[in-house]
């Protein structure tokens, strides 16, 4: 499967997809009928083909809609990248983050972003490794640590919610992991000097994040992205490295996954307007949080087609 997208194919794939996704949730919800003017075709996954709504006649024989959908923390992201997932191609990139720290059954890891720890319980299945979870978002951390109890992980993969501004922790851990999650940290300073304490005498760091060098920061779809989503304030490449080299930490690899990012994007968005095709309709605060995260990733990938970039971080201390 291709992960190469060109900037106006992604620009035009992204605008339509954003269009009929949210088109759906206003429209054809709000009328009672139960169809999708868009669909991807079976042919090739990165052409979207818009299609005539079917006459009112067949609507209005159809079977009547089934039970609204009232979605749980974080299911709206799972339709898109999968059950227990709530970031792009997390089980492609959480490979991509855990292969180079070599993990043993006696070694700890603190997980920054633990959503509702899909990455955390693979890891332990796999090496038998403690990771103890935090997750910003407190119902998604509620609902994650009900899947670890669930699964029967309850001690190995714990999840708890925490503010990364306000995040104290006595343990000493043998690696630490994070998916998007610097970013969106007013005090990135104080947080990462946070962090490298709870970090034991030889320790490694793996993680992504978006990143904004200088000459892309005026961009008006980046402008419009900081924008909308709040607290989103990236640093660039060079910021990243001095902030944790001033902690002694070295980040020995640097490698930008902004195509392969993108296009897993827009395959999750596809995924889940074929979802949306065959589910029961969803409620009013459902549709408002489907059109609000739609939008969002409308904004970041507008933002990444002109200078925003998103990379795989590995150090040393």
């Amino acid at each position: 499967m291709p992960h190469s997208l060109s900037v106006q194919k992604a620009r035009r794939t992204f605008a339509i997809l954003r269009q009929h996704i949210v088109g759906i949730a206003q429209d054809f919800w709000k009328d009672g009928t139960w169809s999708t003017p868009v669909s991807a075709s079976v042919h090739d996954e990165y052409t979207i083909q818009v299609v005539d709504s079917p006459p009112q006649e067949e609507v209005a024989s159809s079977p009547p809609p089934p039970p609204h959908w009232h979605a749980a923390p974080g299911e709206i992201s799972e339709k898109m990248w999968g059950k227990g997932r709530v970031t792009p191609a997390d089980d492609e990139i959480s490979d991509l983050l855990i292969k180079p720290l070599n993990l043993t059954k006696d070694m700890s890891v603190l997980d920054l972003s633990a959503g509702l720890g899909a990455r955390m319980r693979r890891a332990t299945q796999h090496f038998g490794v403690y990771v103890t979870g935090l997750e910003p978002d407190p119902d998604i951390a509620a609902r994650g640590m009900k899947m670890s109890t669930a699964a029967g992980k309850r001690k190995k993969d714990s999840i708890t919610a925490y503010d990364p501004m306000n995040f104290v922790d006595t343990h000493k851990y043998n690696c630490i992991l994070a998916r998007e999650t610097f970013y969106r940290v007013p005090d990135k300073k104080k947080f990462i000097e946070t962090i490298v304490k709870c970090c034991k005498s030889v320790a490694q760091i793996s993680f992504t994040d978006y990143i904004l060098n200088p000459e892309f920061k005026n961009q008006p779809a980046i402008m419009a992205w900081k924008a909308f989503e709040e607290g989103a304030d990236p640093c660039s490449l060079v910021e990243m490295a001095e902030l944790w080299a001033k902690n002694g930490i070295s980040l020995r690899v640097h490698d930008d996954q902004t195509e392969m990012y993108m296009a897993e994007v827009k395959r999750g968005l596809i995924r889940f307007e074929k979802y949306l095709e065959s589910s029961a309709k969803p409620d009013a605060e459902t549709k408002k949080a489907i059109e609000k995260r739609i939008k969002t990733w409308a904004h970041r990938m507008s933002a990444m087609e002109q200078g925003l970039r998103f990379y795989r971080f590995y150090g040393q201390k």
